[in-house]
């Protein structure tokens, strides 16, 4: 097992940028406490209980005992430095957990060995997976009576879709009760116990030959496995074993080298288990970190954008964006992502950056690429939670805080002169024009409205507002010049709540919250008629459009030169080349328009953004049932016309958010709702008291009830991984067989998957708890958006303009 160096030299190869991501109460940030201690950064145990972890600091995950932000910290470990940031488990805060990963080199997923795989173990490992990001996994709680090791691990290979790699497989006491006291770890052949009630320091290793017979089996049988997996995915390894056709002679460097290359390819999973809360088993998996985690050096080459522009003058030209990846060439590049923003009280705004290329320095003048902005650091930070230390730079591959930067946001792509503080604009023009992939920002489905408690709190309420938007772009504010009504939304019941506490705590704002709203959207039930729109801002400068709406249906194909105008699957058809009937027609009256295109050079990019542009306002806010936003409509352009002399585009993008207006103004709309995927996670006795609430009261309708252990039928892909996970060796475990052979070291648990409208998931998760005595769980997410029955529109008008 390794101890603890400091590094003196923090070179790309010595980083590993890894993230802790789990189902909710899985361990992460006691874990992650565990981590800090062993390695020397903290020098007293936090506990989440009792409300004083290093990494839940805020004062609302203290009190709550779960983690809401996302929080980064750094150690040193067998001479790496080690960038860790433990993410949140409650799916309301998915954006948190995104945006993590976005700039992370690996993972290390925690499971809890009683629950096993549950619903939002698959959702972060899948946007882990998404972003191919090699991964860990750490089976924690085995000191938790129905902890089941091998269980979970046949869990992780069916439903996760992986191969495993067992490192360590757990070791308890012989007595009855039969307590976890360690691990063997199989890849140096010893037995590691921890000293019951001890912090974690003290252990005691013992070579696997001087255990007990039984120990002895398991370990042969789990490094004959590992070996025998590896050679599946190692030419080398498979010549090894070759030379003496016996799976204990391949070398403990050998192994490590091809497990190493196997999982930063992502051809694998190491698993090692453990129980953090009784400090038994992080040791190793720090180890793991280290050894089998990439660096940044090691990850593929950052892909980026050269972004569109625009060439000036009469013939203006749109140069359209093109791919490229960071590399060597870029000499003096200094490139870096920004993450996170946040409000800090005492020091100001806090910027999370990552720096993918180059060296980022203090005093160095910044370009914002996203925003064409310039700026300057003025101090860079390396933060541990809640407390900094100020730093002269921050070096490629790693992970640091630009301090007192107003014009930064999360997804900005900003670059500099690695060498020169002020160089930037000394770049060449193309890397002032690169920019990294965003962050996806998933849409809101609940809102709440807010109002400050009296005129003078205006100006402060939405100052506020300005600061958690910058922290949180999952949160969306608008506002209604009607009704003079400010509405926040977000991703879920518990994250508004959270919201609205911190405006009303950290911002001191004063204000008045509504109650929780369903984001509804508008559509059209049919076809609208075609309106015909000119501007004229000058005498001589017209231009028309002539335009029409229409829903889209599941069975509708793309029309021609047809684009997604925004999230709500809106888009928008024109016509790059008009016929003569088109031209006679799309004037109003009895005008007739000529159309002269050779005379300009407006490309079919240009004429896209002009209605894309154009579009985007009205559908946004001129629902004609609620003033709510569109969804599945198209806007089809039949005609359109710029006059000869005019040089841009802006009197036609006029001309066309008039003439949507004019179209819904009329329009036969309805409501539409989101419809969730509820997975419900109960124990057999409670399954007739959920599926009668889902089904019943709440309008919902059953899709299945299945184990847990399930998967969709006839999916190929799970089959296969069914029978991988059918084939993996685990060592025995009791709780296996669970429930249905009469075991009940753990109640059996079932999964309710049904189809659910969201505004009948208000509030469920009390009345969950209350009918399931606090041992239910569920989680969702939005399925499609369907439109809303007739009887159900004039009460949820009513409720909305309430």
């Amino acid at each position: 097992m390794a101890s603890r160096h400091y590094s003196a030299k923090n070179t790309t190869k010595k980083i590993r940028n890894i993230g802790i991501i789990a189902h909710i109460d899985a361990g992460k940030t006691t874990t992650t406490e565990r981590i800090l201690y062993l390695s020397g950064t903290i020098k007293h145990l936090g506990n989440v209980d009792e409300g004083d972890t290093t990494m839940d600091f805020l004062p609302a995950e203290r009190e709550r005992g779960i983690t809401i932000a996302s929080a980064a910290t750094s150690f040193n470990w067998n001479n790496h430095t080690v960038n860790l940031i433990d993410t949140p488990g409650h799916a309301d805060f998915t954006f948190e957990v995104i945006r993590s990963i976005r700039v992370l080199d690996g993972a290390v997923c925690i499971l809890d060995g009683v629950a096993g795989v549950e619903a939002q173990t698959e959702k972060v490992w899948k946007q882990a997976s998404e972003m191919g990001i090699p991964k860990i996994a750490f089976v924690n709680k085995m000191d938790r009576a129905g902890a089941g090791f091998g269980r979970t691990v046949k869990e992780i290979v069916s439903k996760l879709r992986t191969r495993v790699a067992l490192l360590t497989v757990p070791v308890f006491s012989k007595s009855s009760d039969q307590v976890f006291e360690g691990v063997v770890d199989i890849l140096n052949g010893c037995v590691i116990t921890w000293t019951t009630g001890g912090d974690g320091k003290q252990t005691v290793v013992v070579p696997v030959s001087e255990a007990s017979a039984e120990v002895q089996e398991e370990y042969q049988k789990a490094r004959t496995a590992l070996v025998e997996t590896l050679t599946e995915l190692d030419e080398e390894l498979v010549e090894k074993f070759l030379e003496s056709e016996d799976y204990m002679q391949i070398t403990t460097e050998d192994i490590k080298r091809a497990l190493r290359t196997a999982t930063i390819n992502n051809d694998i999973v190491p698993v090692l288990c453990g129980a953090s809360f009784r400090n038994i088993g992080v040791q190793p998996l720090m180890d793991a970190v280290v050894d089998f985690l990439p660096s940044p050096a090691e990850r593929p080459p950052t892909d980026a954008l050269i972004a569109k522009s625009y060439t000036g003058g009469k013939k203006s030209k749109v140069i359209p964006e093109r791919a490229i990846t960071l590399d060597d060439s870029m000499k003096n590049l200094c490139c870096a992502l920004c993450f996170k923003v946040v409000q800090d009280p005492q020091k100001g705004t806090l910027v999370y950056v990552r720096v993918y290329k180059g060296e980022l320095k203090q005093n160095s003048v910044l370009y914002n690429t996203t925003s064409g902005t310039k700026d300057r650091v003025s101090r860079l930070l390396k933060v541990h939670a809640d407390t900094t230390s100020e730093v002269t730079s921050i070096t490629e591959g790693n992970i640091g805080v630009i301090l007192g930067s107003q014009g930064l946001a999360t997804g900005d792509t900003i670059v500099c002169h690695s060498i020169k503080k002020d160089g930037v604009m000394k770049l060449p023009p193309d890397n002032r024009l690169i920019q990294l992939k965003p962050i996806a920002v998933p849409p809101p489905v609940f809102f709440v409205r807010i109002d400050p408690a009296s005129i003078g709190d205006t100006r402060p309420m939405n100052e506020a507002l300005e600061l958690l938007l910058r922290e949180d772009p999952s949160l969306n504010v608008s506002f209604d010049d009607e009704t003079n009504q400010t509405t926040l939304s977000g991703m879920g019941e518990l994250h508004l709540e959270i919201a609205q506490n911190r405006l009303i705590e950290d911002f001191k704002a004063n204000i008045v919250i509504g109650p929780i709203i369903i984001s509804y959207k508008e559509t059209l039930n049919e076809p609208t008629k075609s309106i015909t729109k000119t501007v004229e801002p000058e005498p001589g400068a017209v231009s028309t459009v002539r335009l029409r709406l229409e829903p889209i249906t599941e069975m509708d194909e793309a029309c021609e030169n047809e684009n997604v105008i925004d999230h709500e699957q809106n888009t928008v058809s024109f016509p790059y080349e008009l016929s003569d009937a088109d031209l006679e027609s799309v004037g109003e009256g009895n005008q007739r328009i000529s159309f002269e295109r050779d005379t300009k050079e407006l490309t079919p990019e240009i004429m896209e953004e002009c209605f894309r542009v154009g579009s985007i306002p009205p559908l946004v806010s001129c629902g004609p049932v609620c003033r709510l936003p569109l969804r599945s409509v198209r806007v089809v352009i039949e005609a359109w016309h710029i006059a000869q002399h005019i040089n841009n585009t802006a009197s036609l993008k006029t001309a066309t958010r008039l003439a949507i207006m004019e179209a819904l103004s009329t329009a036969n709309a309805t409501l539409m709702e989101p419809i969730m995927n509820v997975y419900v996670s109960v124990n057999e006795a409670d399954i007739g008291l959920v599926v009668k609430d889902l089904s019943g009261s709440r309008n919902g309708q059953i899709v299945s009830i299945m184990d847990p252990s399930q998967l969709n039928e006839g999916d190929i892909h799970s089959e296969e991984y069914v029978a991988m996970a059918t084939n993996t060796y685990v060592p025995a475990d009791y709780t296996m067989y669970l429930s249905k052979h009469q075991d009940q070291t753990r109640t059996q648990q079932s999964v309710v998957h049904a189809r659910v409208p969201l505004r009948e998931m208000v509030g469920y998760l009390k009345t969950l708890r209350s009918m399931t005595q606090g041992r239910g769980s569920f989680t969702m997410e939005v399925d499609q958006y369907e439109a809303v029955t007739p009887d159900k529109i004039q009460p949820i008008v009513d409720s909305i303009f309430a």
